[in-house]
């Protein structure tokens, strides 16, 4: 009878139906009710990625907009490398639920603050859905809110360090067929504006993302976006001249020609510390246009309607001479300020303004539209 009893036991542990979803070996930050809508989420976005495929049983290697590796397991999962070749980007509103999975696979490897910047992204994206489709909200906008929000606690105690690495975050509107102008939005300045693709942000490709620091009685933020450019051979051009006039410097390469945005925002802990006529001066004092350096590079700024454009001199590590252009908007409503600045050589002047056509089409500021 024992004999019996147990061959019943093997039997119903042989044929024990064999689950297709392997075990998730997570972080204790995401044992939380949620993570079943992410496995979910990963569920539906599996044959999103998959279904013009009718071979399911091996691991399929897959690309994001930005060129970065994710693989396609046979058991539903997605899942991103996070190694020294990973780099940081702001989501993509057409793969949005791609991003949960890149979020998760942050945590895993203990990049949280990453994590916590990508999360507001998706976050922003589906405001974004929301526009034309009232009260969005897909699982992968709960989880990455639920996961943001857990994150968000565990750093209530390093609010510089949290600024510093997750703000401001944005979302790119298109596909991956044809990328869209990045939402970018702060939830600490609270402004949102729009940026050209081609214009990359700092923060994801430099260890400090800008500058947040206090003046004063004054906090300030700036955040720099930057797309470098090809550089201009005159007629003649000798490149064994060039390599001699960069050693008499002590260089090996000349500075790249770039277009850079500047975003600067302030906000006071008094109340009127400036004016909207006298605004301008604590940025001018930021980047150190002093009276010297505005004669030496025949810096004149004149008024544009609501903005300003400058015309001024650029010498490069050879001694070349050349112009450049920059374009600014302030605004000032205390105790909130900011500041916009694109600079782009003499040159490139279409390229400029349509970039700063894009920028000041939709410049929004605590509930204002400017």
């Amino acid at each position: 009878m024992l004999r019996k009893g147990v061959l019943i036991l093997f039997l119903a542990v042989q044929f024990q139906p064999i689950s297709s979803e392997r075990e998730l070996i997570v972080d204790p930050l995401l044992e939380k009710p949620w993570i079943q809508d992410a496995r979910e989420e990963e569920s539906r976005s599996y044959f999103r990625f998959l279904s013009a495929s009718k071979d399911v049983g091996k691991i399929k290697l897959d690309q994001d907009a930005f060129g970065r590796n994710f693989h396609i397991y046979p058991s539903m999962k997605i899942q991103y490398t996070i190694d020294n070749d990973y780099r940081r980007e702001f989501p993509l509103l057409g793969d949005a639920d791609l991003a949960l999975s890149e979020m998760l696979a942050l945590i895993r490897v203990n990049r949280n603050m990453d994590a916590l910047f990508l999360g507001k992204g998706i976050g922003l994206c589906q405001r974004l859905y929301e526009r034309v489709q009232k009260n969005f909200s897909p699982p992968w906008a709960k989880s990455a809110n639920q996961i943001s929000n857990l994150l968000r606690s565990k750093y209530d105690d390093k609010p510089h360090e949290m600024i510093q690495a997750t703000d401001p975050y944005g979302c790119y509107e298109g596909t991956r067929e044809k990328l869209g102008n990045l939402y970018l939005e702060s939830e600490v300045f609270r402004y949102q504006i729009q940026i050209p693709p081609n214009l990359r942000y700092e923060g994801l490709f430099k260890k400090e993302a800008g500058k947040y620091k206090k003046i004063d009685r004054t906090t300030m933020r700036l955040v720099r976006f930057v797309e470098f450019l090809a550089p201009i051979r005159n007629e003649g051009w000798d490149d064994m001249e060039e390599a001699m006039a960069l050693q008499q410097t002590g260089l090996t390469s000349k500075v790249s020609r770039k277009i850079l945005l500047s975003i600067g925002t302030t906000f006071d802990e008094s109340p009127n510390l400036f004016t909207t006529k006298n605004y301008y001066k604590f940025w001018d004092k930021e980047r150190a246009l002093n009276s010297k350096i505005i004669l030496e590079r025949n810096f004149v700024r004149t008024e544009e309607g609501k903005d300003y454009i400058s015309r001024f001199k650029v010498v490069d590590e050879t001694g070349i001479i050349s112009y450049s252009i920059m374009r600014e908007y302030y605004y000032y409503k205390s105790p909130i300020g900011m500041f916009l600045s694109l600079s782009y050589p003499e040159q490139e002047k279409e390229i400029g303004e349509s970039y700063w056509k894009v920028i000041r089409s939709d410049v929004q500021i605590k509930g204002y539209k400017k």
